[in-house]
């Protein structure tokens, strides 16, 4: 132990005299380790850390599987199968269904839409959260005709009512009606993404309906029951329901996710990308210092031949080295810590939206130890090399020596090897940056035609109370519409179901005139509604017969407008202009509904997600859809000619004069919505282009310090060339090939690395190869550029060599 202690003051000693070299080495290291600390407290929160419900490892969510129809694989359910799975099953041991509501809040201040979920008595005692305050639901105010009561969120609570816990008990108006506030949730619990529940109330006929599929799922495992058992007993009872009800279950299946992977979503491989590139960064970090020990240990040549003169051994010189490097791990992982705690807010980001309210990024435990676990191997990846090679000394040529220049040359192969290994990471990491920026750049791109910067999208879902009437909510889109296009600034405005990105959801099953789907398949499209003038609001193209106009009303010829999907899907090769379907109903009925002739046909646009396939599409005239007003139109757009933000207080006002108590709300741009559904994917083409840069930055030092030491080394050798006639050109050159020699090794290298580790990224990818040539070719040539530049510095300064000054350099 005293010889640790005097190792560590030593060593201590030492480095205080190197402060320059301390101070580099400490903030390289930090910059590594706590990028690592950083992204592994994400992974850690999100993937490691048990989530906030009492034994949540048996909590699932149980979902209708309706991909061999072309549909989702993780569908909402229909009340009917629910309430089949939850009396047949033999592995669960609870069910609750929620279902997505929407209410507009009133009477107590501004109106407020308000996204809430209606539940079964059940919901909060399954999940295992009781009520902050007051109480959950009764099993009869969860019946058809119960008291009409409400628990809200804790957010809510403190927004709308400033945490008067004297609000338990009291009225609050939801859509008119008034409701009993009966709980109020904990901070933290955002099951559902709701602000407030009410109990769900299904009557006898929805208890039994098979084709409305509007249900969300919560399960929560038998002890000992995996989700796989699960899966398979609730795959059984679907594939009875199926056969039973062939008419509302064609090929459907069934399938119970794991809560956790639920939140997760898809967020499992960004996550572990992220983590593969700062592993990757870390590595560049500890090549780069021990690139730095190699030159200072053989700085250090003639103390440490001393050392082994008076008789230490070259175990007790390793030692030493050592223990100076885990000096240096110490510090940078002590700063690194600082760097991650700084990062905390910016990266919450990446934790998936259902898991962020409860979801806290902090230096726990766990995390410390990884910083601590990667602190020691990096003290030892980056120090071992350097120690052992230092410790080989020649005592008498290092004796006789002055100067670092003797005995180089395997440390010049060492030195060589972590500058080609910084290369080479760099280049993987620099490809990696590069496929995904362009992969942004094609999300992107395919809405341009929008020109989303110019598109204003205000949300005013109107109440099934009030609106209830087809001839109201006509009424209210009228006046709105006619006061919003007379605003200066204004191009267009129209009204839609819901914009692009903006709701994932209307499928309704089709029948077309004179034509059979395939056995066991069925016909869909997405349905939406519109006002005229919706599509030049929007920005979409008419690539076939025409747009809505104000003729394509409750007294016109019923039409539809569709997109090149659906009219590829189901007319191939035909103009469809003039061919006429119809549309089912919620209960899948379609005989009552009439026949639509379609009048034209408009340019695909990913509604359902920007990396998600195009779905057939229909779009009906806002007058004509009186029976289905499930889908009526909430989304206002406005197309201007000025800032579209610049005109919300404007468009508030229209909307106010129409109707003083309707709630406004999702005031954005498309280009804002468009950001949003990106956000994710460009939070981590960011951060791994933050980490290429840092890369390719500690890459370029390493090829100067390369090249700064080289230089030095061979200043009698270059002094002789010059005297003997070498031109300052020559000399260059020497430089040069030393330089890009070993970065055209390192580039060969990563190149082949990076063909074989990118293929791991692809399902990240769209609109772009993982092996795509153009961006190898890109990052190739900027990297050979940088290196090029650190090139220069140190050949620069060989070429102004004075001959007669390094002949006499001994």
């Amino acid at each position: 132990m005293g010889n640790l202690f005097q190792d560590v003051r030593y060593g201590a000693r030492v480095l205080s005299k190197s402060p320059g070299f301390a101070l580099v080495s400490v903030l390289t290291l930090a910059l590594g380790i706590g990028a690592n600390t950083a992204i592994f407290s994400v992974v850690s929160a999100v993937l490691v850390r048990p989530l906030g419900y009492p034994e949540a490892e048996r909590l699932v969510k149980v979902w209708e599987d309706e991909s061999a129809a072309g549909l989702s694989s993780q569908a909402t359910v229909a009340p009917g199968n629910y309430f089949d799975w939850k009396a047949q099953n033999q592995t669960l041991e609870g069910m609750a269904a929620s279902e997505f509501r929407a209410f507009n809040l009133t009477g107590d201040g501004e109106p407020e839409r308000v996204i809430s979920n209606g539940v079964e008595a059940n919901y909060f005692s399954l999940i295992g959260v009781r009520p902050a305050a007051g109480r959950d639901f009764l099993a009869e105010e969860d019946a058809p005709g119960g008291a009409k009561s409400v628990v809200l969120s804790h957010g809510l609570w403190q927004s709308r009512y400033g945490g008067d816990p004297g609000v338990l008990d009291k009225s609050i108006l939801l859509n008119g009606e008034a409701y009993r506030v009966v709980g109020v949730m904990p901070a933290g619990f955002e099951f559902g993404g709701a602000r407030l529940w009410v109990p769900l109330a299904l009557t006898t006929e929805q208890l039994s309906d098979r084709n409305w599929h509007n249900l969300e799922v919560v399960a929560r495992l038998k002890p000992g029951v995996t989700a796989e058992q699960a899966d398979a007993d609730i795959d059984a009872i679907t594939a009875r329901i199926a056969a039973a009800y062939p008419d509302a279950a064609p090929q459907m299946r069934a399938a119970v996710v794991p809560l956790r992977d639920e939140l997760i979503g898809n967020a499992r491989r960004p996550l572990a990308m992220l983590l593969g590139a700062v592993g990757l960064v870390l590595l560049i970090a500890c090549a780069n210092t021990a690139g730095m020990l190699l030159a200072r240990a053989a700085a250090r040549r003639r103390e440490i031949a001393v050392r082994c003169a008076l008789g230490a051994g070259r175990l007790r010189i390793v030692r030493q080295l050592l223990t100076e490097s885990l000096l240096l791990g110490a510090a940078g992982g002590a700063l690194g810590l600082l760097f991650a705690l700084w990062s905390f807010a910016f990266l919450r980001q990446l934790v998936p939206a259902g898991m962020q309210a409860a979801t806290e990024l902090n230096l726990d435990a766990p995390v410390l130890l990884f910083t601590l676990g990667v602190s020691i191997l990096a003290s030892l990846g980056f120090g071992l090399a350097p120690a052992l090679q230092a410790s080989r000394a020649d005592l008498n040529d290092a004796l006789k020596s002055n100067t670092a220049r003797t005995g180089f040359g395997g440390q010049r192969r060492l030195r060589d090897a972590f500058v080609v290994t910084q290369v080479a990471l760099s280049l993987v990491l620099l490809v990696g940056a590069g496929l995904l920026v362009k992969t942004l750049s094609k999300l992107r791109g395919q809405y341009a035609e929008l020109r989303p910067e110019s598109v204003l999208t205000v949300r005013t879902q109107l109440s099934g109370g009030q609106y209830k009437e087809h001839a109201r909510r006509t009424d209210f889109y009228e006046r709105v519409l006619s006061r919003v296009r007379a605003l200066p600034g204004v191009e267009a405005a129209g009204y839609t179901t819901a914009v692009p990105l903006a709701w994932k959801g209307g499928m309704n099953g089709l029948i077309l005139e004179g034509k059979q789907p395939n056995p066991g398949l069925a016909w869909n499209a997405m349905h939406r509604q519109a006002t005229p003038d919706y599509f030049r609001a929007i920005g979409m193209t008419v690539k076939e017969g025409r747009a809505f106009t104000d003729a394509d009303n409750e007294t016109g010829m019923l039409v539809a407008v569709i997109n090149e999907t659906m009219a590829r899907l189901y007319w191939p090769g035909e103009s469809v202009v003039g061919k006429r379907f119809k549309i089912a109903g919620p209960s899948g009925n379609s005989e009552t509904h009439p026949w639509l002739t379609i009048v034209g046909v408009v340019a695909d646009v990913r509604q359902m997600g920007a990396d998600a396939p195009v779905k057939s599409e229909a779009y009906i005239p806002q007058r004509q859809a009186g029976s289905f007003p499930f889908h009526a139109p909430r989304d206002l757009v406005v197309r201007t000619s000025v800032e579209p933000l610049s005109l919300v207080s404007a468009v508030r006002e229209a909307i106010r004069e129409a109707d003083p108590a309707q709630p406004v709300s999702n005031v954005r741009t498309m280009d804002e919505l468009l950001g949003r559904e990106t956000a994710q994917r460009r939070l981590g083409a960011t951060l791994v282009l933050s980490f290429a840069a840092l890369a390719l930055l500690l890459a370029a030092l390493g090829i100067y310090g390369v090249l700064a030491y080289f230089v030095t080394q061979h200043v009698p050798e270059i002094g002789v060339r010059l005297a003997l006639g070498a031109r300052p050109a020559d000399i260059l050159g020497l430089v040069l090939r030393r330089g890009m020699t070993l970065t055209l090794i390192g580039l060969a290298l990563g190149l082949l690395a990076a063909y074989a580790l990118t293929r791991l990224m692809a399902g990240l990818l769209f609109g772009v190869s993982a092996t795509d040539p153009l961006t190898y070719a890109a990052v190739a040539l900027v990297i050979a550029a940088v290196a090029l530049a650190a090139c220069l510095i140190p050949a620069r300064r060989a070429m102004k060599i004075d001959p007669m000054e390094a002949l006499r350099y001994e």
